[in-house]
């Protein structure tokens, strides 16, 4: 049975009218499943076509059809369709004017209420608009080929004759339905948004991850209703052969986010990023499919259109990059590739601008907006930068971390300099305290060397379909200076005309009487003549900009500027050139040009423009004290750009330290953080993950090192290098892992002084720190960076008195404390003898360096190795006292502790765990496991920054098998992140005011004032 047109329209006014309310009953979401759950019934026949209800629900969506038919067409069509007068036809116009405040949509169902069509014989169906729409689309030459070729038309297989067939259908349909399917053919809703998300779901779970994968409505629709009438849609399992790349479908794009701040990218990556460099240009998703012989190459844009016959000057740099053709080609059946396609000039050896890519592409074999371009030259051609591939072979790399797809894709791609490259990057370990500066200097590089922006990827599969994933997890992080404060502001420009487009969209603003939608900015062309003798101001129109509710709100109230038609303008001379808003001008001029403040990603020159202009500019606020006089003239703007597009010095290290300040100053004060975060937040950033570590050859223990300034450098040890790296049944739960402390670069005063008052140090206040440096760069390909343990970066900022209280207030990792041994030139004994030392005379040793660095009398062999693994006694026990703070209610002493290797040398975890009655703690699992302790609980404290270390530390332990005592069950140790000691002894140091309770689950409630609060559960990380 087919599926009626009215059905959709039902749902689409409901949503009208639900909107239109002041206060929604429902929202949107919950009147779509409200809608698909009454037509169950017919969404799950056999005969039911999926892919014409999707295309009919959201129309935009298919941009592989292309109408060529606009407002003025289509009032054209529908007054033939209908039959209307002359004064019928002026009705039918009225959307054209403003004051009437109406689209065409709402003429059409105005014409159609007065004069209703007589009742149809039969009603119009879902598939048979689907089909009208269809058959005109494949008589317009700028649709896609696939579209083209498909042979649906209709029955005259004219042009014409598929216009006619639109009005026979207006003559079949009442008021409101004709009202939707104006709509519906220039692909716009408004003010009716459908979220096409929750459409996909309600026709089938997995209609979303198809369409990741096969990014085209029409395949995924086939692919759902060949299943249906195979009744074998029950499950993922079933589907599970489509959620792979396809030859010949464009596969869809990973989500896209824009990056506010170095410090808002590194949030939102994790381990390893891939820092690629940004090129202007167009996206290629390239097929090759060697079964269609020298056919094979096949190429689709950034919105699924197939563009193989525009791009075809690409063909051979692709072929050459592939050696297609040649026995030497590494492709046996197909493979998918992913780049950019950018103009490169052999003559200046760069990239040149997104502009110029006009006149070599052309759009459905016509080359739009060069009119006034100079021709290609012969120096110019096209070229393909290479970042990714998905699939090769009939094997999917969608489940491929991006380190082995980049690998993979370096060794595939033959490079042909000028032709065909991949892209430029480095990497970057986000986990790392270098992180920030890192991509701070690479982001600079990227601003002097007149870079678009970066691409931040991290080490993760191209998909996911995993629903515990964590998030931002498969995304890419766009960065860009404009993107980041107020880089992106230009100057001042004037308001000189407007303009009123259909009434759906000024609908959507919700604003009474509104008279303009668009707005005409320029720039004065005679600023001095006007200055200095009055002469009538001459405006070069530079762009078309849109202002948001509160803009438009703010100009209507507080400017309200003179407004007179284009007709009646004698005030201001106004130059806009054919390619200023695909060529219409402005039906409202203003005299006194109101002035507004801009902001652009860019400089571009428009089609059939000639010269510069800001790149999708937008509109940062309008000024009521300024006058058109104060604006940037034409010249200033011309000069801008020009500099901006400029390329620096090489080297420029002076431009480059400008751009760090710059970067740096406008970092925000204070970010939402995993520390300041609510209990439902972190609830909402729960994930799990595994992670697996290859260490180097050369692992071990790191020793101390002593640096020509007297510090003592205390890292933490590598683990053997005999263990096996790969991450298994190990669970480590990373909903809470939010990287505590990560960005902190400094141990507060008060955990200092604690920590050396609880060694028995009355000294505390005396004591400083400093902090290793990072890297003066970055390391190109494939290489992390690293720190340089020799060099130190002295900052003045994070060499502070007072125990050490950096003026930035962050933490810094723990292997990368350094603790001053030196006082002015008296010898002092260093924290790490001091936690740890025994009661017995210290002696001054000779340092490397010629200083004195004090180390405790002691012939053990504990003297010389971590400070935290003390050897079990006798009874295979650590001599543990009781807590320093609750000596009574603290039962930490009474667990066996085991230590991860990157916190197993920290003194500050050393000083957390003596405050609580612990001497010292194992560090060795075998060691751990062969004692015979004197608890048989246990417990492991890891640091949640190293994930792929801790994640081999403890598939070490869980392979070691342990078993509980005196029974032949396995035991299940609790592992928790090391900075719960820190919240125990805050807690723990409110004494009286608080009452601690301890459960067999290590949930300590906190009673105060009512409020209870787990201190553990933040701090889990699962169970070994």
């Amino acid at each position: 049975m087919p599926f009626l047109f009215s059905y959709v329209c039902d749902l689409l006014q409901k949503l009208e009218d639900n909107q239109s309310k002041r206060s929604a009953v429902k929202t949107p979401a919950a009147i779509i499943q409200d809608w698909f759950q009454c037509h169950k019934g017919l969404l799950h026949r056999d005969d039911f076509d999926t892919a014409a209800l999707l295309s009919t629900l959201l129309p935009d969506k298919r941009t592989d059809r292309v109408y060529n038919i606009r407002e003025k067409k289509l009032q054209i069509l529908i007054g033939r369709g209908l039959i209307l007068g002359r004064s019928r036809i002026a009705q039918l116009g009225r959307w054209t004017r403003p004051e009437a405040g109406v689209g065409l949509a709402e003429c059409v169902e105005g014409i159609l209420n007065e004069t209703p069509n007589p009742v149809p014989i039969k009603e119009v169906t879902v598939e048979e608009i689907d089909g009208l729409l269809h058959s005109i689309a494949a008589a317009c030459r700028f649709s896609s080929r696939s579209v083209r070729s498909s042979g649906m038309s209709s029955s005259d297989g004219t042009l014409v004759g598929q216009e006619l067939a639109v009005g026979e259908a207006y003559r079949r349909l009442p008021a409101r339905d004709a009202k939707w399917l104006t709509r519906m053919i220039l692909k716009n809703y408004e003010p009716v948004v459908i979220d096409p998300g929750t459409v996909y779901r309600c026709i089938h779970p997995l209609l979303p991850a198809i369409l990741k994968v096969q990014d085209d409505i029409a395949v995924a629709g086939a692919i759902l209703d060949k299943q249906r009438r195979e009744r074998t849609v029950t499950g993922k399992n079933e589907l599970a052969q489509y959620l792979k790349p396809t030859l010949g479908v464009k596969t869809g794009r990973q989500t896209w986010l824009k990056g506010r701040s170095i410090k808002h990218c590194l949030e939102m990556v994790r381990g390893r990023i891939s820092c690629e460099e940004k090129l202007d240009g167009e996206y290629c998703q390239i097929h090759i499919d060697l079964s269609k012989g020298k056919n094979c190459i096949q190429i689709f844009s950034k919105g699924g259109k197939d563009s193989t016959s525009d791009r075809f000057k690409l063909h051979d740099a692709i072929r050459e990059s592939l050696q297609l053709d040649k026995p030497t080609c590494p492709i046996t059946k197909g493979c998918i590739l992913e780049g950019e396609l950018v103009v490169y000039s052999d003559k200046e050896h760069r990239i040149l601008d997104f502009h110029k890519i006009r006149k070599h592409v052309s759009r459905s074999g016509s080359f739009i907006g060069t009119a006034q371009d100079s021709q290609p030259h012969s120096w110019e051609h096209l070229m393909i930068v290479y970042y990714d591939i998905l699939m090769l072979d009939d094997t999917s790399l969608l489940s491929v971390k991006h380190s082995d797809r980049f690998q993979k894709l370096k060794d595939f791609i033959t490079v042909v300099p000028g032709h065909s490259v991949l892209v430029k990057r480095v990497l970057i370990d986000s986990d790392r305290r270098t992180a920030k500066s890192d991509l701070r200097r690479a982001f600079a590089k990227c601003i002097t060397s007149r870079g678009e922006g970066l691409v931040l990827k991290s080490d993760d599969p191209y998909f996911d379909f995993d629903s515990m994933q964590r998030p931002y997890r498969c995304c890419v992080i766009k960065l860009k200076k404009e993107y980041i404060g107020n880089f992106g502001d230009i100057g001042d420009f004037a308001v000189v005309g407007a303009r009123y487009d259909d009434a759906s969209r000024a609908k959507a603003y919700n604003i009474p009487r509104l008279k303009w939608t668009h707005f005409y900015v320029g720039c004065l062309e005679n600023k001095e003549e006007v200055q200095r003798f009055s002469k009538k101001p001459k405006f070069v129109v530079t762009n078309v900009v849109e202002l948001n509710r509160t803009q438009l709100e703010t100009l209507m109230a507080y400017v309200n500027p003179e407004a007179v038609s284009a007709t009646e303008n004698s005030a201001i001379v106004l130059r806009v050139e054919p390619g200023i808003d695909e060529g219409r001008r402005p039906v409202t001029i203003f005299p006194t040009p109101p002035v507004v403040d801009l902001r652009c990603f860019s400089f571009d020159k428009e089609g059939n423009t000639g010269f510069w202009s800001p790149r999708f500019p937008v509109v940062n606020k309008i000024h009521c004290d300024r006058t058109f006089c104060e604006t940037i003239s034409f010249q200033q703007l011309q000069e801008l750009a020009e500099a901006e597009k400029t390329m620096a010095p090489p080297e420029d290290s002076q431009e480059i330290l400008h751009w760090i300040a710059n970067l740096e100053g406008v970092e925000p004060s204070s970010q939402p953080t995993a520390t300041t975060m609510t209990a439902s937040q972190r609830s909402l950033m729960s994930g799990r993950s595994t992670a697996s570590w290859s260490p180097s050859p050369s692992a071990g223990p790191q020793p101390s090192r002593h640096t020509p300034t007297g510090t003592t450098t205390i890292s933490a040890p590598r683990l053997s290098p005999g263990f096996s790296w790969t991450a298994g049944r190990s669970r480590i739960d990373d909903g809470q892992d939010e990287r505590f402390g990560r960005d902190r670069d400094g141990l507060s005063k008060d955990c200092f002084d604690e920590i050396c008052l609880a060694a028995g140090n009355t000294n505390a206040q005396t004591r400083k720190r400093s902090v290793e440096g990072s890297e003066s760069g970055i390391n190109q390909e494939n290489k992390i960076p690293r720190l340089t343990h020799g060099q130190s970066a002295s900052r003045a900022s994070s060499q502070v008195s007072n125990g050490g209280v950096s003026s930035s207030g962050l933490r810094e990792p723990l292997a990368e404390i350094r603790y001053s041994t030196q006082q002015g030139n008296q010898p002092q004994m260093g924290l790490f003898q001091v936690l740890f030392s025994q009661p017995r005379v210290a002696q001054s040793q000779p340092s490397r360096t010629g200083g004195s660095v004090s180390q405790p009398a002691s012939n053990s062999a504990a003297a010389s190795a971590s400070p935290l693994a003390a050897f079990p006694t006798a009874d295979g026990s650590t001599p543990n006292h009781r807590c320093h703070t609750l000596p009574v209610s603290c039962r930490l002493p009474s667990y066996s502790i085991l230590l991860s290797p990157c916190i197993a040398n920290s003194p500050y975890v050393a000083g957390l765990l003596k405050a609580h009655g612990i001497n010292g703690c194992i560090t060795d699992p075998n060691v751990w496991k062969a004692g015979h302790f004197a608890s048989t609980k246990r417990l492991i404290l890891v640091e949640s920054q190293s994930a792929e270390a801790t994640s081999a530390f403890l598939k070490v332990v869980e392979d070691m098998d342990f078993k509980k005592r005196d029974y032949d069950e396995h035991e299940f140790i609790p592992v928790f992140n090391w900075r719960v000691l820190e919240k125990l002894k805050e807690e723990e140091a409110k004494k009286g005011r608080e009452t601690g309770e301890r459960d067999e689950r290590f949930v300590i409630i906190v009673k105060n004032r009512g409020v209870i609060r787990e201190i553990w559960r933040p701090y889990w990380r699962g169970l070994v």
